[in-house]
């Protein structure tokens, strides 16, 4: 059965036999999610925009955690269709009544035109990470790689009690899974030289599909 925020801090306490460090347990998987983002290379994932993340008319909010924007799919006569990118000044001489053909990314927002109807839809091929545990019960990196989340866990634990060869040998699990992991993303964005890490600045525009 997969982990989620509840069963990690359980089976990290358990395995550790420290369940007086319960009240610091959602600390450490902070602290495991930060280490995430600085080993792990932003993981290639897909989300919906919806009516719910339109802020007006044609813009709409972008997940927190996304850091490239690769792709972008809408529908046109219930067609699906790949959108072009051509910038904000490129929207300015394209009319609200065309098809939503088009967009820009524009800080933490995307902007399309024409309008998008009612119930419109998009799909967004984004590099990122899931969000923090603390706002979901769960996310596809838990959900694949639990042993990240757990053994980064319980680094910090072991860290915090001063156990510092179980914290070593937690860290040296946590770093071959991260390793095997950033293989596999590399291998599917199609480059043999290592990704830049990503950080939460500037939301990048891929090239595109």
């Amino acid at each position: 059965m997969s982990l989620d925020y509840t069963t990690l801090q359980t089976l990290v306490l358990s395995q550790s036999k420290r369940s007086d460090k319960a009240t610091q347990c959602p600390q450490y998987i902070r602290s495991c999610e930060s280490m995430i983002k600085r080993k792990v290379l932003a993981l290639e994932s897909r989300v919906t925009l919806d009516e719910s993340d339109r802020a007006s008319e044609g813009i709409y909010n972008l997940p927190s955690n996304v850091q490239e924007v690769r792709a972008v799919y809408g529908s046109v006569a219930s067609q699906r269709v790949l959108l072009r990118n051509v910038g904000l000044m490129g929207l300015t001489s394209l009319a609200e009544s065309d098809d939503s053909l088009y967009y820009a990314i524009v800080g933490t927002t995307i902007e399309f035109r024409g309008v998008p109807g009612a119930g419109s839809e998009f799909e967004i091929v984004m590099l990122g990470w899931p969000e923090a545990l603390a706002t979901t019960p769960s996310n596809d990196l838990l959900t694949n790689f639990e042993d990240l989340y757990v053994f980064g866990t319980l680094f910090y634990l072991y860290n915090d009690t001063q156990d510092l060869e179980l914290a070593q040998a937690c860290l040296s699990v946590f770093e071959d899974v991260a390793r095997h992991l950033n293989k596999q993303t590399k291998q599917r964005l199609g480059s043999p030289s290592p990704q830049p890490l990503y950080n939460f600045g500037h939301i990048a525009t891929g090239r595109g599909y």
